[in-house]
C-alpha cells in the first residue's frame, strides 16, 4: 500500500498548491462596458487599477462600418475625480486600420487619492466615448 499512501499525500499536496497559487492571483474587481455608438463597438475592462499604480485597460473595437485607423495612445485619455489627466504611456495591440482591433492600453501610476477614473477614447466612428469606474482601495 506504500503507492496508495504517497498517491494521498501528493493529491492533497497539489490542493494545498492549487489553493495557495488561486489565492495569490487576484480577480479582476472591474466589469467590462460596452459602447456601442454609431455602428462601432468598444469595450473596456480595467485590468489594473489600483491608487499609486500604473493603470492598464484591455479594449477591443469592433465594426463591419468604418475603418479604425486611429492612434489608440494619442485620442485616449484618463482623468481622476481629482482633476488629474494622465496621457496614455503604452497601447500594445492592433495597430490602426482595419475593422477589428484589441490590446492593452497602459497609463502611468494613479493619484494613491483617487476614488473615479475616466477613460475618455475620442473620435472612434467620429464619436468620443467615456467610461467610468469607481477606484476600489
Amino acid at each position: 500500500m506504500p503507492t496508495r499512501n504517497f498517491k494521498s499525500k501528493l493529491v492533497i499536496a497539489l490542493a494545498v498548491l492549487a489553493l495557495g497559487l488561486l489565492a495569490a492571483v487576484p480577480a479582476l474587481a472591474y466589469d467590462s462596458q460596452l459602447d456601442r455608438q454609431a455602428r462601432v463597438f468598444v469595450q473596456v475592462q480595467p485590468t489594473t487599477l489600483q491608487p499609486g499604480q500604473p493603470v492598464a485597460f484591455a479594449v477591443s473595437l469592433n465594426t463591419h462600418s468604418v475603418e479604425l485607423g486611429q492612434d489608440l495612445a494619442k485620442v485616449s485619455t484618463l482623468t481622476d475625480d481629482l482633476g488629474n489627466k494622465y496621457a496614455p504611456s503604452a497601447w500594445k495591440g492592433s495597430p490602426p486600420g482595419g475593422h477589428h482591433r484589441s490590446g492593452t492600453l497602459s497609463f502611468p501610476a494613479l493619484n494613491p487619492k483617487a476614488a473615479k477614473v475616466t477613460l475618455l477614447i475620442s473620435g472612434i466612428g467620429g464619436v468620443n466615448r467615456s467610461f467610468t469606474w469607481k477606484v476600489e482601495k
